[in-house]
């Protein structure tokens, strides 16, 4: 009979020597992941051989504090269900024990057996020690039903006078957090009561916001305020209060929680990401920059470090899908991608070209194939991001720079590029001869705005004769692509809206290579061949302003006075398009003087009425 004694005294003192290890790493400045791994494969095997032999309740509390422990540590290297299963176990375990014979091993059925085994028994204070692992297996995988189920089980002495609630219950859940100092754990009972009950109410409101109920999502974060947190957890509750704030249509009250999160925690980058995304919804466009400069050198930092956590069990561990439904942020490429397209679209030419730039050698070290298709992220594709980087090459004046760059393109699109795509809109197409087509389009228009912009650096270099080759070398591959159908804008069978969306662009960039081979040929005198590229230009991007002041300029020296007339009166019509970054520079920035021929008009209008 003495042999069980000498086991729990034993066994309980490798349990012991086992968390003195683990507390030692823990409080250490610079904890070793390899101390829990070896933590747990101990705290595994003594389970294994507590298990080895039958069930009895001389060894119940040591059999439970060691399940307990085990499984805090396996947290990092099992799955919830795996460890969920051998929580299954412990408590059949704990049940043969005491006698007690249940048919399944349903948990929900388990644990109200067990609960009302041992409810008023000295083993409570173990027994609900394994119920906070459970409740913990539960909300990782965001069974908030079984939670409450659990829970409500546990408060069966209360009385219910209204209807249960997963909030209300978690907030009166009283659990017996007596520690015994013969048998130590891993993470005190209370500590971790403590999170899994400001977790399970932050899980609640991200419930709520992902059912669109963001007033409701704001009561439950007021609550997680008020309970202790760890600091990066109080950051994410203030950043999603920030977001329903957003979501209601309070932006400046979002900015102001997400303000709260930074300063509580510096490192929390969903809090910046969404203040770059308000300060854009408000159109503030320099405090878009410097949240997005934070974020980026932000993540930057964090890369450069060791992001492993030295707890047990952090608020990531148990709300990380909760979490990632909501405040995910964007990848370094596409911050640095947000930020180089902000910069130049808002007029910081020199800050966007070096991001560009630092974004091409980003993609380069990456060994990312130019022509890779999307991955997945919201980053466009690679030939549009060097198409973006050389235009903005071109508004920095670094026209041999971006002459380079665009060489990139070309060459890598240039086996790709079929020599005609045709498209009919009333021929249905299944989605994978949509995705062909579609792709097949995407070359020919990279290609031509690759071409498109060669042209213009030329023409900024003062050589028409090459910017008159560049430019037709763009028309003609942007006229590869041809519609049967003449209003190819309407959506029919085979027109889905990105192809739509394509057509509008390969229509644009025509008509800025037919304008900018037309202003070639009138900087050269050629002026027959001018009218008909601006004609022509004109029908392809009807409204422009600059091309009907070209066609003006045109007639006006082919003495065809009045149809030069009706082109400047029309030319106060400017009809703009939403286009792609690497579009806007022609014909908007040509540097053409008109102050000559608004003069001329003037004259003529003049000598007309008098």
């Amino acid at each position: 009979m003495s042999v069980v004694p000498c086991l729990v005294d034993r066994w309980s003192e490798e349990n012991n020597n086992i968390i003195v290890t683990w507390k030692q790493n823990e409080r250490g400045l610079e904890p070793n992941q390899n101390v829990r791994k070896r933590c747990c494969l101990e705290s595994l095997k003594l389970l294994q051989k507590i298990q080895g032999i039958p069930a009895a309740t001389e060894r119940l509390k040591l059999e439970m504090t060691v399940s307990y422990n085990t499984f805090l540590f396996s947290l990092s290297f099992s799955n919830a269900s795996e460890i969920e299963e051998s929580l299954t176990h412990s408590l059949l375990r704990v049940l043969e024990a005491a006698g007690s014979q249940v048919s399944s091993s349903d948990p929900v059925r388990l644990w109200k057996a067990v609960l009302q085994t041992f409810g008023t028994s000295v083993y409570v204070p173990y027994v609900h020690k394994l119920l906070l692992i459970q409740w913990m297996l539960w909300l990782m995988q965001c069974q908030l039903e079984k939670v409450l189920t659990l829970l409500t089980q546990t408060n069966h002495k209360r009385e219910h006078s209204a209807p249960v609630n997963l909030q209300t219950e978690t907030r009166n859940l009283a659990l017996s957090m007596e520690e015994d100092s013969s048998l130590m754990v891993a993470m005190a009972a209370k500590d971790l009561k403590d999170l899994l009950h400001i977790c399970t109410v932050v899980c609640q409101g991200v419930e709520q916001m992902k059912m669109e109920k963001y007033s409701e999502a704001l009561e439950a974060f007021q609550e997680a305020k008020g309970l202790p947190s760890p600091r990066s957890l109080l950051a994410q509750i203030h950043t999603l209060t920030g977001q329903s704030f957003a979501k209601l249509g309070q932006p400046h009250c979002a900015l102001h929680f997400y303000r709260k999160a930074v300063e509580v925690d510096c490192a929390c980058h969903s809090a910046l990401y969404q203040s770059a995304l308000v300060f854009r919804q408000l159109g503030n466009p320099k405090a878009e920059m410097e949240a997005l400069q934070l974020l980026y050198s932000a993540v930057q930092l964090q890369s450069d470090k060791s992001s492993s956590s030295t707890s047990l069990v952090c608020p990531a561990t148990l709300s990380g899908e909760q979490m990632t439904f909501i405040s995910r942020i964007p990848s370094p490429s596409l911050i640095l991608h947000s930020l180089a397209h902000t910069c130049v679209f808002n007029g910081s030419i020199s800050d966007g070209v070096e991001y560009y730039l630092d974004l091409l050698a980003s993609l380069q070290s990456d060994g990312k194939d130019l022509i890779l298709t999307g991955n997945g992220t919201s980053l466009p594709r690679i030939p549009v991001v060097y198409l973006e980087a050389a235009f903005a090459l071109l508004k920095a004046e670094r026209y041999s720079d971006a002459l380079v760059v665009c060489e990139e393109v070309i060459t890598s699109t240039l086996d790709f590029i079929p020599e005609r795509v045709l498209l009919d809109a009333d021929e249905k197409q299944n989605v994978a001869d949509s995705d062909v087509v579609l792709e097949n389009v995407d070359f020919v228009l990279w290609a031509g705005a690759a071409h498109l912009l060669q042209a213009q650096a030329h023409w900024k270099l003062k050589d028409t004769k090459e910017a008159i080759t560049n430019f037709t070398r763009a028309i003609n591959h942007l006229v590869k692509v041809f519609s049967k159908q003449k209003d190819w804008k309407q959506k029919y069978l085979g027109n889905t809206e990105a192809m739509v969306e394509r057509m509008v662009i390969l229509e644009a960039a025509k008509g800025q290579a037919l304008a900018g081979r037309g202003l070639c040929f009138l900087e050269r005198g050629q002026l027959k061949e001018a009218l008909r590229d601006l004609h022509l230009s004109l029908q392809m991007t009807p409204g422009c302003k600059n091309i009907k002041m070209w066609l003006t300029e045109v007639l006006w020296r082919l003495d065809r006075k009045e149809e030069a007339l009706t082109h400047w009166r029309e030319a106060d019509r400017d009809a703009p398009k939403i286009l792609p970054l690497y579009l806007q520079l022609w014909p908007d920035d040509t540097a053409f003087d008109f102050s000559d021929l608004k003069k001329k008009m003037e004259e003529y209008v003049q000598a007309k009425t008098t």
